[in-house]
């Protein structure tokens, strides 16, 4: 093949350059124009007019072809029209449509808003709205794990989240089947494993005792949280009606419907928390008829209060756990307790087990008070000050 195009061929043929991939000269009846045919990292085949033969020289289209070449291989499209475009699925349908025609169905609120926020916080930050789904690559996808490196988990969860919306986006038709451009190696996650120490126990319980007759309620969920090893949601959402002679029954929750066990110190703390006519919930909010919402605010004053860092609410699981452990309980018993489904979720409690020294209760609950008070004799909650 020649290095050059002939100065005229037959109407209908085209020229193949030997030295640019996909670069060709095509005769026409009047004129002969460069093409560059190229597919797109989605597998979408291209071909790109690149310029008219009259203005355009053979050194000129190849320098262009190789610079369309390049932006191809960074993922862009540049022979895509602007109809084609504007045919096309953005990342802002992605979302809409990733929120309402799956997660409002088939994920629990919680996950739902979780998704909701990724778009918003991290997704459509990284990407313009306007970005078309099928252009989206993978070497894009790992900026954006890199870019949240300092956040691993978070970074795990996004890419989770971003993974299924492109498997529903083949679905959708909006990228071709097998596609996904969702294929990282995710981060090593570290696991928290803060929970309160015996001292740490006494002040939280002395600085819950004083706050208790200003933020009845918000007290209860506290110490609930320590008696039961439930979710936050799950003793927040709670209403009385709920509080049966078998535990509290929870009509779903992360792990679906079950039955919370309520030990005689969390049905002791039921006991002293008020209840409002007219509103079905455990721990009432400020709204009418309305649950407690906004637990941060009280949750940095009693902090404060016992002078306690570096603790967040769902250590109270990780606390209630320990105590189960130092009692004696098996990893089993307390999963069951816990609400876990999978073994292995319980299994991260194992480490609470070094340096147990709690004499065996006969619930975790019990264990609790005992880590509490400093020592292995359970004593009335309302008798510390």
């Amino acid at each position: 093949m020649s290095d050059k195009p002939l100065k005229k061929g037959e109407p209908g043929t085209s020229w193949n350059d030997p030295k640019v991939p996909g670069l060709r000269l095509r005769y026409l009846e009047t004129k002969a124009v460069y093409y560059l045919y190229y597919r797109t990292r989605t597998g979408k085949q291209r071909n790109h007019r690149v310029g008219d033969e009259r203005v355009l020289t053979l050194t000129g289209a190849r320098e262009q072809a190789r610079a369309l070449l390049q932006r191809v291989a960074n993922g862009e499209d540049p022979g895509a029209d602007k109809s084609d475009k504007a045919n096309r699925a953005t990342m802002q349908m992605l979302k809409d449509w990733h929120l309402e025609r799956h997660a409002d169905q088939k994920n629990k609120k919680t996950w739902r808003d979780e998704i909701a926020a990724a778009y918003d916080n991290h997704i459509l930050k990284h990407w313009k709205p306007e970005t078309a789904v099928a252009d989206v690559t993978l070497a894009q996808v790992s900026d954006l794990h890199h870019k949240m490196r300092k956040t691993p988990t978070m970074a795990n969860r996004v890419m989770s989240m971003l993974h299924k919306a492109f498997n529903l986006s083949e679905t959708w038709g909006w990228r071709p089947k097998n596609s996904n451009p969702v294929d990282v190696e995710r981060y090593k996650e570290t696991k928290r494993r803060r929970h309160p120490q015996a001292d740490e126990a006494v002040r939280l319980l002395i600085a819950m005792d004083k706050l208790r007759k200003e933020r009845p309620w918000f007290i209860g969920l506290v110490e609930l949280l320590c008696f039961t090893g439930a979710r936050l949601g799950e003793i927040k959402n709670a209403k009385w009606e709920w509080v049966k002679d078998d535990g509290l029954h929870l009509p779903d929750s992360k792990t679906g419907e079950k039955v919370v066990p309520l030990s005689s110190l969390a049905r002791d703390v039921l006991a002293t928390i008020p209840q409002v006519e007219g509103n079905p919930y455990i721990i009432v909010g400020r709204r009418k008829g309305a649950h407690l919402v906004n637990v941060s605010k009280p949750w940095t004053e009693l902090m404060k209060a016992a002078h306690i860092e570096n603790l967040v609410r769902h250590d109270l699981r990780r606390f209630f756990a320990s105590a189960g452990l130092s009692g004696g309980l098996q990893l089993s018993q307390v999963g069951e307790l816990l609400g876990h489904m999978e073994a292995s979720t319980t299994k991260r409690y194992a480490f609470l087990l070094v340096g147990a020294a709690q004499i065996a209760a006969d619930t975790a609950a019990d264990n609790v008070k005992a880590i509490m008070t400093g020592g292995g004799n359970v004593v009335p909650l309302r008798s510390i000050r």
